[in-house]
C-alpha cells in the first residue's frame, strides 16, 4: 500500500481585503463602525499571494478602468500591494467607502502576537 507523504506547505502570506469609510463620512453616526477587514486566502510564497491579489484587485469594479491595466508595465497594477481605490485618480470622491487590497506574512503576525503576551 503506497502511502502519500507529501507534505503540504505551510501558508505563510494571507491576502487581506479591507473596506472602511470615505475620510468625508468621518463625523456621522456609526462611522468608526464601518471598518471590515477579510482574509481572501492563504498562500505558501509571496509571489502567489501577489498574484491572487492582483486577480481580485483586476475583477472588482471599483478597480477597473484605472488600475486593471496588466498591459501597462509602468501601471498601477505592476506596482504590487497594497491597491487601494482611494488611490484612483477620478474616482475617489463619488465612492462612500474605499477598499484596500494587501498581502501579509503570516509569521510576522504570530511573532509580534508572541512578543505582546
Amino acid at each position: 500500500m503506497a502511502h502519500n507523504n507529501s507534505i503540504k506547505p505551510a501558508m505563510k502570506w494571507r491576502v487581506v481585503m479591507s473596506n472602511y469609510p470615505h475620510e468625508r463620512l468621518e463625523g456621522r453616526p456609526g462611522y468608526w463602525e464601518y471598518f471590515e477587514r477579510n482574509i481572501l486566502g492563504e498562500y505558501a510564497t509571496e509571489e502567489e499571494a501577489i498574484e491572487a491579489a492582483k486577480e481580485k484587485m483586476a475583477q472588482m469594479g471599483q478597480f477597473q478602468g484605472w488600475a486593471d491595466d496588466v498591459d501597462d508595465e509602468d501601471g498601477y497594477y505592476h506596482g504590487g500591494p497594497p491597491y487601494s481605490t482611494a488611490d484612483d485618480p477620478d474616482g475617489a470622491m463619488c465612492e462612500d467607502e474605499h477598499t484596500i487590497i494587501d498581502v501579509e506574512e503570516i509569521q510576522e503576525e504570530k511573532k509580534s502576537a508572541a512578543k505582546e503576551e
